[in-house]
């Protein structure tokens, strides 16, 4: 494996996975936002992120469309269509379905596209297309999951990522899958090419370890067509698998960290991994500013943000506390909301009153880092899996900062603190 690898992002924290993944291995990474700035020879890991999680209709296909178009234009070995490892998605909002008939329009030729989204090293697993993940400490059933369960954008009903795709296809055909035993008989790629070569648009992989995602990039690499790159559908955890592929290396120890002066955090995200985080924060003695998501830019609670910064305070201020905030209620779309944090952001970091920003909120960031300014991103630093601290290009309000995208289900309670050098628990 020589050649570039791609990949298409459906939001910020999850491009940022992908930097990080890359960045672990020994591998070169950037992303940006426009994808005008796109460059095959700017890394060795490219790609665009967008906030096409948080879209539906004519503006998703729109949103897919352009970044697939970009994408086509480099000579790639592998493009990822990069997507939550919680399967975050619709048939209305952020459509991984869509999204897949859009990569067959854009790849004729490919065949059925597998679609991985295991991460194992983050406590996602898929078994027989019934898909997991970890929550306090012990595995949850996708749709019995108690944060996507009941998430308020893309709440999770069902488990069978065949099923969840077919209710996001035009066609309504349910996908068939390559599950577990494949891997022991040794049949994995002699099954992955006779999936490639039938009909339809793709195919579930299972996989619940490391060495299964590694079988799984051997087996798209084999399969790769004659022309163009290998497509795959997937979380972070492909990333990792391609770049032990590539350069064999262990991953980067993770260094300790520390806030230059006062941190803060800008939160739209509704999960209550991160209000739990948001409570340990201010149990520390950050300061809280709560933002009306319904009023946009909050004039008010800015100078409350300000006013602290300016004594030194590290504040965390956000949009909702949990999924359960009556906040939520006002149904502020993610561009609103997450516009309204990010230009906080960037009017603190201009004033130079912090140079160390955490942004929360899978659905919300890319809309956020657009406020920012932000069109390039590297990884600065490892920090905790799914989410590297980044640097930004220098046109950006966030140049000069470290910068942190965190996904709702990202980090142990204390992240925030661990951010800022408080405290040396593992974040």
């Amino acid at each position: 494996m020589s050649g570039t690898i791609g990949f298409l992002a459906d939001d910020l924290t999850g491009a940022s996975d992908v930097l990080a993944q890359a960045h672990a291995h020994g591998m070169s990474a950037m992303l940006v936002l426009d994808p005008e700035h796109l460059r095959a020879d700017a890394a060795d890991v490219v790609g665009i992120a967008g906030p096409a999680r948080s879209m539906e209709g004519a503006a998703l296909d729109a949103e897919v469309a352009t970044g697939l178009a970009a994408l086509g234009k480099l000579d790639l070995e592998v493009l990822l269509y990069k997507v939550c490892s919680t399967f975050d998605s619709s048939p209305t909002v952020g459509s991984i379905g869509r999204a897949l008939e859009l990569i067959a329009e854009a790849h004729p030729l490919h065949g059925p596209v597998p679609v991985i989204p295991a991460q194992p090293g983050f406590g996602r697993y898929t078994a027989f297309s019934q898909h997991f993940g970890v929550h306090g400490g012990e595995a949850h059933r996708l749709d019995r999951h108690p944060v996507m369960a009941h998430h308020p954008a893309t709440p999770m009903g069902e488990s069978d990522l065949r099923l969840v795709l077919a209710a996001q296809l035009a066609n309504g055909d349910v996908p068939p899958g390559l599950h577990l035993p494949a891997y022991a008989a040794g049949e994995l790629a002699e099954r992955w090419l006779g999936l490639r070569a039938g009909d339809g648009l793709a195919f579930v992989v299972d996989a619940v370890d490391e060495a299964h995602m590694d079988a799984a990039v051997e087996a798209l690499l084999a399969a790769g067509p004659s022309q163009g790159p290998a497509l795959v559908v997937g979380s972070g955890g492909m990333m990792a698998a391609l770049a032990r592929s590539r350069t064999g290396a262990a991953p980067t120890a993770v260094a300790p960290t520390r806030s230059s002066g006062p941190t803060l955090v800008v939160s739209a995200s509704a999960s209550s991994t991160t209000a739990g985080q948001v409570s340990d924060a201010v149990e520390h003695g950050w300061v809280e500013v709560r933002l009306d998501p319904a009023q946009g830019d909050d004039r008010s609670a800015e100078a409350s943000v300000r006013s602290a910064l300016e004594a030194g305070r590290d504040v965390v201020a956000h949009t909702a506390s949990g999924p359960h905030d009556p906040r939520l209620a006002s149904g502020a779309p993610a561009a609103t909301v997450g516009g309204s944090i990010g230009r906080l952001a960037g009017r603190m970091a201009s004033a130079g009153l912090t140079r160390d920003v955490v942004v929360c909120g899978g659905d919300t960031s890319s809309h956020a880092l657009a406020a920012l300014g932000v069109r390039e991103l590297r990884v600065a630093e490892l920090f905790v899996t799914a989410g590297p601290i980044c640097a930004a290009d220098d046109d950006s309000a966030a140049a000069g900062c470290r910068l942190l995208l965190k996904g709702g289900q990202v980090g142990h309670r204390s992240l925030f603190r661990s951010f800022a050098g408080q405290t040396t628990e593992r974040p």
